[in-house]
């Protein structure tokens, strides 16, 4: 493959939700220590002035720093011993950030704050993976393991509530998690609520069921949609690759968005998203301006280059959850590379740069 591809994108829900998971807490670790940072500038001269007042302060300060930390890493040693029920353990545990071998205060706030928004996505993602089990099996679903805490639990009873929570409170429960109800569903719990428990009470609940099985697969799939995009954009970064910023609904309404490396000079790859048809289109491009549209024999070797980088692409991916199966693939130079106006194409931080040396040294980077 050197040319143009089409690949169909297929994505295991549990681990790309996992994946996005583990990105969106490093970067609140990393924006949490660049703010701390900044913080620590601003008033390092006031804390240099009051420095044998502030020393009592910061005492305290360690302290509850310290109970942070514990808390949040208690909580995640909760989440699981609750995730070996569904066989999520080593996927969770591998998202776990890293300690802070030190005792600097900032780290150490950083971390604890990004490992709680970890602890808590991972939260959300067990109690509704707990609710679509539940659903899959209907009235039978005691047959599964489910921890207690994420098994949808019914309301509790009062005293002025004797009677056992009914069918339709037990349903609404497994969502509760999720916000607010839609309102398909709140009508028929509603009806079902006012119905004796005959005939039509069993097909409202039936109903019922199969909505709230329905809202579950429809908020998976806006959540596995939304996760496919981050974790598409942060692996090509960790790649070193500079990435047009993907919009959370490139997978739900399509788009094209575009990527290179520093020291492709006019080059990029187009990336190009089908939602209806699952897939992603890749092909190499060439910014052209001033009329200047004549091709290139470097056209062949942008191809070739890119070829010799995708498949490391692919298993990046794949790590991810993010599977991406190639179905169409044309050679290098069967289609002329498309030439596309520069002014229509995003600019990177670097492009000047980064053109100067392509046309210094066209094509003789080591590809990585």
């Amino acid at each position: 493959m050197s040319g143009p591809c089409t690949a169909l994108v297929g994505a295991d829900p549990i681990s790309i939700l996992i994946s996005a998971a583990a990105i969106r807490a490093a970067e609140a670790i990393a924006s949490a220590q660049a703010n701390a940072e900044a913080l620590s500038e601003r008033h390092a001269a006031e804390r240099e002035a009051q420095q044998a007042g502030m020393q009592a302060a910061s005492a305290a300060g360690q302290q509850v720093m310290q109970q942070q930390v514990a808390q949040a890493e208690e909580r995640f040693a909760g989440l699981l011993q609750s995730a070996a029920r569904f066989g999520l353990t080593d996927r969770m545990t591998a998202t776990r950030p890293v300690r802070p071998a030190g005792n600097d205060a900032a780290t150490l706030v950083a971390y604890a704050h990004g490992l709680q928004q970890l602890t808590a996505e991972l939260e959300l993602l067990l109690k509704t993976e707990a609710a679509r089990r539940m659903g899959a099996l209907g009235d039978d679903a005691q047959q599964i393991e489910i921890p207690a805490e994420f098994a949808a639990a019914a309301p509790a009873q009062t005293p002025s509530q004797p009677l056992p929570p009914s069918v339709s409170q037990r349903l609404l429960a497994r969502i509760a998690h999720l916000g607010e109800i839609p309102a398909n569903i709140q009508s028929v719990a509603q009806e079902l609520e006012a119905t004796p428990p005959d005939e039509r009470a069993g097909l409202l609940a039936t109903e019922l069921r199969a909505r709230i099985a329905a809202y579950l697969d429809a908020v998976q799939q806006r959540q596995v949609q939304e996760a496919t995009a981050l974790v598409l954009e942060q692996t090509l970064k960790d790649l070193g690759y500079q990435v047009e910023e993907l919009g959370s609904t490139l997978f739900v309404e399509g788009g094209v968005a575009h990527f290179r490396r520093a020291g492709w000079g006019e080059y990029m790859v187009r990336m190009r998203a089908a939602p209806s048809a699952a897939t992603l289109n890749f092909n190499v491009i060439r910014a052209v301006s001033d009329g200047k549209r004549e091709f290139s024999v470097r056209d062949h070797l942008a191809e070739d280059r890119w070829c010799a980088e995708f498949p490391a692409l692919k298993r990046a991916l794949a790590a991810r959850g993010l599977n991406l199966n190639v179905t169409r693939q044309l050679s290098a130079g069967e289609v002329p590379v498309q030439l596309v106006d520069a002014g229509q194409l995003p600019s990177f931080a670097d492009e000047e740069a980064a053109a100067t040396d392509a046309q210094q040294q066209p094509m003789q980077r080591e590809l990585r």
